[in-house]
């Protein structure tokens, strides 16, 4: 693959695009602005919401389009709307919360740019297994509802994923046999204390491949990078699918390609041989 044939770039935000730490490597950031130069679009491709891009990117001349909720949302930065929205059932989330409520579950609902978390079950996120890194970003990035989820469905729009916290093995297991109900839904963890759950159309790769259509892009002349078990729809999809070096061993077994760390800015070291061919 060569500079003229690629015509977007897929992008992971955490530990892909953006370093451990959340912050975007500066060889990341020269690579934004080479890329637009190019006319070539870079997309974000997130399990976050939408507001949870980092505001230079969303602000970027370079990126017009994010892909958010694993796939759930493809929106449009310049129109200012989402372009494709693939929700979850209301009666799926009623039954899910019902069998799993009853635990210490923390039970995030992400619609309308938001992740929603009851205010009741916030300081589950003091009790969960994952760095202090995650947990205070989880917690800076979540709002808090007084009322319960399911009373919340009424007053917002579609749900696109829910991410769903567990802090021992009995929750997980609560979590996998209610979803195992649910025939139109799947999860994926990435983290040891996280089941992301959206619908079955809702995933990056599907995205990907509704974006390109939408935009008129050869799916070969895509790029697409990522680390984690959401990822790999997008791996195995895109034209040329980049899994970091920092990236799960299962995940890295799929990929066409290796990049260096995320920590390192490997997005853009992997990228500037192929644009300066």
């Amino acid at each position: 693959m060569s500079a003229p044939s690629v015509r977007a770039v897929f992008v992971d935000l955490d530990d892909t695009f953006l370093a451990p730490d959340k912050s975007i490597p500066q060889a990341n950031l020269a690579l934004m602005d080479e890329l637009a130069d190019r006319g070539i679009e870079l997309i974000p491709c997130t399990g976050r919401h939408v507001g949870g891009v980092p505001q230079i990117m969303l602000e970027h001349r370079g990126v017009r389009h994010v892909i958010a909720s694993n796939g759930g949302i493809v929106h449009d930065l310049r129109a200012g709307y989402d372009l494709r929205v693939v929700g979850i059932e209301r009666e799926q989330i009623e039954d899910l919360y019902r069998r799993m409520s009853p635990h210490p579950i923390i039970f995030d609902a992400f619609a309308d740019g938001h992740a929603y978390t009851e205010a009741a079950r916030f300081h589950l996120f003091d009790q969960i297994d994952v760095a202090e890194g995650l947990r205070a970003y989880l917690k800076a990035g979540r709002t808090p509802v007084e009322c319960t989820i399911p009373e919340l469905l009424p007053h917002v729009g579609p749900i696109t994923k829910l991410s769903i916290f567990f802090v021992d093995e009995e929750g997980a297991q609560v979590c996998r046999e209610a979803i195992a109900r649910h025939p139109g839904l799947y999860y994926v963890q990435t983290s040891a204390a996280n089941y992301e759950t959206m619908d079955r159309g809702a995933t990056k790769g599907e995205a990907l491949r509704w974006l390109s259509g939408y935009m008129g892009w050869d799916i070969a002349d895509t790029v697409a990078f990522g680390d984690n078990n959401n990822d790999v729809t997008m791996i195995e999809a895109a034209g040329d699918g980049v899994v970091m070096e920092n990236g799960e061993p299962q995940v890295k077994a799929l990929a066409d390609h290796i990049a260096p760390p995320a920590a390192d800015g490997g997005v853009a070291l992997y990228m500037q041989p192929i644009l300066r061919a």
